[in-house]
């Protein structure tokens, strides 16, 4: 598919994803295991291709919110590498877990009670990690009651305890809050000393090394969304997102545009219509506030955005035609919009921003070294499922066929060959 004939789209940078994983690994340790953490879509760039650079570029674990993204994973090839759950499971959702050889996220004594009953049935010991509540109050229990939780647990001989963990709330912004968080579970650090650890976000990663234990958890950083403002100068947005002007009309003043009519041009303007709208996950709240690149320049939106198009002021752009590139997120000639610029127009965050993109918004993948990686061992293993379903079909059809001539012979034959 050519650039040319899509109306929106994103751009996702292979080269940009390998730099921040390398920045990412600069700052932990060898003997540190990175967990790449891919929810959401990677976080809207795309679970697969995402998932598969990463791995290739040297991820230990991958970390998604559910089974169903697990299986995604599996399904497309990603077939060695540790999968980590990071929300909590359903009950029904343990024995798919296993399934798909992931590690849930387990808080109680219940949760791991069900791990057991689906290992046990699936004739598996299956790995878990524990999660103990520090402050952030979403998932785990708090203290000797967690403690208790994960004794019990150990106790059951079907499930393994592979790592305790906890979860900051305010490692972006409360470096005092996070360095409490940290010494509450370092209270009770002696009742699971033998236990891998993993505490860091990408936030927690540049408060304090001591943060990266066993593991670290890395989502923002990967994609270039800094957590921290300093962290701009390091890191390279992965995902940019653009449009087209479908229509370009002038405008006398006096004149109202877009739906409530709650803009109205004091003066005459040059108005472009383009092929983005909240149906794309451009946010309703972006309407009269955010800015587009076109041509290099800075264009405002004029109305409110709408499902399927907004509308843009081009008075300060000569010579812009129906079909020119427009970016909403991303560089263009000496300008850049950030997610953390529109993010901040909408009263958001910036993983909000790239995780709205849109599921009709087609992501286009640039400088990836790895993308084809799996996609041609899963060519080969339907290939060689479809084989074998031909092989079965085929010795099906000959007992059908041996089974009709014996049905057919003369009886007397019939005796004859079996005296």
């Amino acid at each position: 598919m050519k650039d040319r004939a899509l109306r929106c789209w994103a751009e996702v940078d292979g080269s940009a994803l390998r730099h921040n994983l390398a920045v990412v690994r600069s700052r932990i340790s060898e003997e540190t295991k990175l967990v790449a953490v891919v929810k959401a879509n990677a976080y809207g760039h795309g679970l697969i291709p995402v998932a598969k650079e990463l791995v290739g570029g040297g991820a230990d674990i991958l970390g998604v919110s559910n089974v169903k993204e697990a299986a995604e994973l599996r399904a497309a090839g990603v077939v060695a590498t540790p999968i980590l759950l990071l929300s909590a499971c359903l009950p029904e959702e343990f024995t798919r877990a296993i399934e798909c050889r992931a590690l849930p996220t387990i808080s109680t004594y219940e949760e791991a009670k069900r791990l057991d009953v689906a290992a046990q049935k699936a004739g598996v010991r299956a790995a878990a990690h524990f999660k103990i509540d520090t402050g952030m109050g979403r998932l785990g229990l708090w203290g000797a009651e967690a403690v208790k939780e994960l004794k019990r647990a150990e106790r059951l001989p079907a499930v393994e305890i592979e790592a305790v963990c906890t979860h900051f709330s305010s490692a972006d912004e409360d470096p005092e809050r996070t360095e409490e968080q940290w010494n509450e579970l370092m209270r009770w650090r002696s009742h699971f000393a033998d236990k891998k650890l993993h505490v860091a976000n990408s936030a927690a990663l540049w408060r304090k090394t001591v943060y990266a234990c066993s593991f670290v958890r890395v989502g923002l950083a990967l994609y270039g969304l800094p957590p921290m403002p300093f962290l701009r100068r390091l890191l390279r947005p992965v995902l940019s997102w653009k449009t087209r002007i479908t229509l370009l009309r002038h405008l006398p003043a006096g004149r109202t545009v877009s739906y409530g009519a709650a803009y109205v041009l004091r003066k005459a303007q040059n108005l472009a219509t383009l092929a983005v709208g909240y149906g794309d996950g451009y946010f309703r709240a972006l309407s009269n506030r955010a800015q587009v690149l076109v041509r290099g320049s800075r264009c405002r939106v004029r109305g409110r955005v709408t499902m399927d198009q907004s509308i843009v002021d081009v008075s300060g752009v000569p010579g812009c035609k129906v079909g020119d590139e427009v970016v909403l997120l991303g560089s263009q000639g000496d300008q850049v919009i950030y997610a953390e610029e529109l993010a901040k127009i909408a009263g958001t965050i910036g993983y909000e921003i790239v995780t709205a993109v849109g599921a009709r918004v087609p992501r286009i993948y640039r400088n990836f070294h790895f993308l084809s990686q799996g996609e041609e061992a899963q060519r080969k293993r339907k290939a060689a499922e479809a084989s074998r379903e031909r092989a079965r079909e085929a010795r099906s059809a000959s007992s059908e066929d041996s089974e009709r001539s014996v049905k057919n012979r003369p009886i007397a034959a019939r005796l004859t060959r079996q005296a």
